[in-house]
């Protein structure tokens, strides 16, 4: 069997991926939790999802870019593996630990929130565009069931990618702009109080064809690091300015360039796609710019505690909100001391990682054979 190739677990993207998911847990937070300091939270940190979608679209690439997956069906098994469990778990805690009225939505037909857990379930329910159905249950697991449909369409995307990358983009940007302007076309409402009409919005929000932009963008990013920056040797001193420009063009832009953009272009139509994706463009740049670690930024990255907590982000992402209900509604404990609520959660989401998102991952791929396919160093490089 030939060898395969070396893959550098990038672990300063690794970190990244703690802030990204910390950005959902505050604008989360600053919905329900009385904290002063949570007030007034910008609506920009709805977009640490757009940056897992770039992220995946980088690391997926970085990883296979050398080596195939092989058959699609091995390929979405470990995909599967790494979303699936900790999917269910998150369903079992959020039925066991909230408030009955407060875990989802119900209605008549297929509206019926049992219906909406047999879709949501399989994580396919970000094509249904319904705000019942885009938020059904736990309701951030829209983002996992978008990225599924990422995953399905990762092998053919990777076909040649190191030519074809400007197209394969152009081709997810029209598609985007398509869809939002056939929807404007068919005068389809943006919004409705019904949480079971079809609207743009959750025409929009979570679908793939929408989103995918921004995962061809992580694909195509990794296409230009690897070619320009990746084997770089360049001093310590210049990889730093490099992370530091990259990362104070990203908090500016976050704070201050997209909120000026959004006032010259106010119309809904615009920001059906800007609101939630309008920064894929920084959050490409800062991790083209870090992904190599080799200024003192990424080295400060890649120190254990915080890829560790980068490791565990998924549970913190997936986990977080639920927390968020159970202290609300159940214990009717809004002003939960920051302290505890975030003790809990890093406890919670270490468990599953520990107990539950690694042991799964092992099983569902198949023990030794999936070892072969996904060696250790690309497990960590992978995790998204």
């Amino acid at each position: 069997m030939p060898q395969q190739p070396t893959i550098e677990n990038l672990k300063a993207l690794t970190s990244l991926r703690f802030f990204a998911a910390m950005m959902i847990v505050v604008l989360h937070g600053s919905n329900s939790l009385a904290w002063p300091w949570l007030r007034g939270a910008p609506l920009a940190l709805a977009q640490g999802v757009s940056f897992f979608f770039v992220l995946s679209g980088f690391i997926l690439t970085h990883v296979y870019g050398d080596r195939p997956p092989g058959s699609i069906w091995t390929f979405m098994r470990a995909r599967v593996a790494r979303l699936w469990p900790v999917h269910v778990v998150g369903i079992v805690l959020l039925v066991v630990s909230v408030a009955p009225d407060s875990i989802t939505f119900d209605g008549p037909g297929i509206f019926s929130k049992w219906v909406v857990l047999g879709v949501n379930a399989m994580l396919v329910h970000s094509v249904f565009p319904f705000l019942a159905y885009t938020f059904s249950w736990n309701s951030v697991s829209w983002s996992i069931s978008t990225e599924m449909f990422f995953y399905l369409a990762f092998p053919f995307l990777l076909v040649n990618i190191e030519r074809t990358w400007h197209w394969k983009l152009l081709g997810a940007a029209v598609l985007a702009v398509g869809l939002i302007a056939a929807l404007r076309i068919a005068e389809v409402p943006i919004e409705s109080g019904d949480f079971n009409r079809f609207t743009a919005a959750y025409a929009t929000y979570p679908n793939p064809l929408t989103r995918g932009f921004e995962f061809v963008l992580g694909m195509s990013t990794n296409v230009l690091w690897r070619r320009y920056l990746s084997h770089q040797s360049r001093s310590l001193w210049w990889w730093t300015a490099v992370e530091v420009i990259a990362l104070a063009v990203c908090t500016w832009w976050m704070l201050t360039g997209f909120y000026a953009v959004q006032q010259q272009f106010p119309s809904p139509w615009f920001n059906l796609f800007f609101q939630p994706a309008g920064s894929c463009w920084a959050f490409a740049l800062a991790i083209g710019c870090l992904a190599s670690g080799r200024g003192l930024v990424g080295r400060l990255l890649s120190l254990r505690p915080f890829v560790f907590l980068g490791e565990i982000s998924f549970s913190i992402y997936m986990l977080h909100l639920i927390l968020i209900k159970a202290f609300v509604t159940t214990f009717a404990w809004p002003g939960v001391p920051e302290f505890v609520y975030f003790s809990v959660l890093l406890v919670l989401a270490t468990t599953v990682y520990l107990l539950v998102e690694k042991p799964a991952q092992r099983l569902l791929r198949g023990g030794s054979k999936a070892k072969t396919l996904h060696p250790p160093i690309a497990e960590r490089a992978a995790a998204k």
